[in-house]
């Protein structure tokens, strides 16, 4: 098996979204101090008096629990695209990703599609991969970054991804015995007193300590540092209960400050974005329809309610870009009516996924070169149109099972059903574009005349004669009518009334 594992050294502190305070306190003192804290001296586990003496005006801000439970279960649904095989940390992730390998075409584009996902949240990250996941933690918690740190991303990697499991034991052994004790006791949290014996015997490293007599370890040290040790080596079991995902796609996020600015709101949403797709994709499923929820901050005499942007797909999606970029249309056609305290997305409609859409839909995948690609692009387009210029501005045509032109169709919402009406269509020529109301025309001999022009009738009479039965009936002989400048026109002659007149109903070019 393999394992990545996610350490995230400055989560207290970075869950709480940008603008950042410079540190993070609980009952304790200071949990997480950002960079320009730390060059002031500030250290995790200083009181508040003490911090601010190092650092005056240092801007604190309470520990939230909650929300970073929140944040964490957002990057972990963002994470199910690679595995279904998760396990959470209070301050990270552990994936299992071996039966991943090959789905995502080997090990480099696993490695390229995993960062590219985990960078779109710009949290500080020591990545790290091993085959077992005590191995797998211990090398991102304790190893940091490594050589190979670039940017807020570092990676502390085990041996190459896709060797056989013995040469991945045999190859993580040395990164392990080169880890420092006293930073792995902290990481397992162990009691004073094992470190304190550790260090009276000159025990450095994890090598130092795995060269010592087993057994007298054992009797000083108690089973439980020995397994530790033993799992982290390949040695003795490590069975792990993975997290298991929600059955239905209900997200909230808040915002680092109560805030109207769209970049702060569009930045969470992007998140919940990516939490959906994963969660997608991991469900095998595509969305329908959504409904985004912005949650405004509450006062004592003022309350607003939820700002609700419903959103109905013509095409189903599973990215999260294209969604993005729709509900990018919606917010700055619509004002925010108040500051925004949280989002909160719902996936109200889902779909199965075929395969061709799983391919299609994974990340990095060359897509499939197939006849559905064109009719996904055309119902992007319609959900694009849709999203700036509003849903009633954008609809479709059915048809309705009547005789009469006007009503023989309407006016329908794209929900990209893919439900057919079964109506017989006309035999005769209908024109692509039918007037609201019918234009009179004039007569001369028994002719229709168009703006002083006499028309050429081109067909033979088509009588329609119904609307009897709803009180708007209608007596008509339609004909296709040439004008002198050769563009085609459906008219038609009223037989109702005293008098029959010509009337001009649509255009063929």
């Amino acid at each position: 098996m393999w394992w990545i594992a996610l350490y995230l050294p400055q989560w207290p502190l970075e869950a709480l979204g940008a603008p950042r305070p410079e540190a993070v306190e609980d009952a304790s003192g200071l949990v997480c101090v950002g960079a320009v804290a730390a060059q002031a001296g500030v250290r995790p586990g200083m009181s508040r008096a003490a911090a601010e003496l190092c650092r005056p005006g240092l801007k604190l801000q309470p520990r939230q629990p909650e929300q970073e439970a929140r944040a964490l279960r957002t990057l972990a649904l963002a994470a199910l695209r690679f595995s279904p095989n998760l396990q959470l940390r209070p301050d990270g992730l552990l994936i299992e990703v071996q039966a991943s390998l090959r789905l995502f075409g080997g090990p480099l584009r696993l490695w390229q599609q995993f960062q590219r996902v985990m960078a779109s949240f710009e949290v500080s990250i020591h990545w790290a991969a091993a085959p077992f996941p005590e191995a797998a933690w211990l090398l991102a918690r304790v190893r940091g970054p490594g050589r190979q740190a670039a940017g807020r991303q570092g990676w502390a990697l085990g041996p190459p991804l896709g060797v056989a499991q013995s040469r991945q034991a045999q190859a993580v052994r040395p990164a392990l015995d080169a880890l420092p004790v006293p930073l792995v006791l902290q990481a397992w949290q162990a009691p004073p007193a094992t470190e304190q014996l550790l260090e009276g015997w000159g025990v450095s490293t994890l090598g130092q300590w795995r060269a010592l007599p087993r057994a007298g370890l054992q009797r000083r040290l108690g089973p439980e540092a020995m397994l530790r040790l033993d799992r982290a080596y390949g040695l003795a079991p490590d069975p792990r209960p993975f997290w298991v995902p929600p059955a239905a796609f209900d997200e909230r996020l808040d915002l680092p400050e109560r805030s109207r600015d769209l970049g702060l709101i569009a930045q969470a949403l992007h998140h919940l974005l990516q939490a959906l797709e994963g969660w997608l994709v991991a469900q095998g499923r595509l969305a329908r329809a959504l409904t985004l929820h912005l949650l405004h901050e509450t006062r004592r005499h003022e309350a607003w309610p939820d700002t609700v942007y419903p959103l109905r797909l013509a095409a189903a999606e599973q990215a999260a870009e294209p969604l993005q970029r729709l509900w990018a249309e919606r917010l700055q056609r619509q004002a925010v009516v108040a500051p925004v305290a949280a989002l909160r997305l719902v996936l109200q409609v889902s779909e199965r996924a075929e395969s061709p859409e799983l391919q299609r839909a994974l990340p990095g995948s060359p897509g499939l070169q197939d006849p559905a690609d064109t009719h996904h692009a055309l119902a992007r387009l319609l959900d694009r149109l849709q999203a700036r210029l509003g849903e009633q501005a954008v609809q479709g045509l059915r048809c309705h099972d009547d005789h009469r032109p006007e009503k023989a169709s309407a006016c329908v919402a794209l929900t990209g059903s893919t439900e057919t009406l079964a109506a017989r269509l006309p035999a005769a020529p209908r024109p692509f574009w039918l007037l609201a109301e019918p234009e009179p025309l004039g007569e001369h001999q028994g002719r229709p005349v168009h703006q002083g022009a006499v028309l050429v009738l081109r067909s033979r009479p088509e009588r329609i004669e119904a609307g009897w039965f709803d009180g708007e009936p209608v007596c008509r002989d339609y004909q296709v009518a040439e004008g002198p400048d050769h563009r085609l026109r459906w008219v038609f002659r009223e037989r109702r009334g005293p008098q029959p007149a010509w009337f001009l109903h649509g255009w063929f070019n």
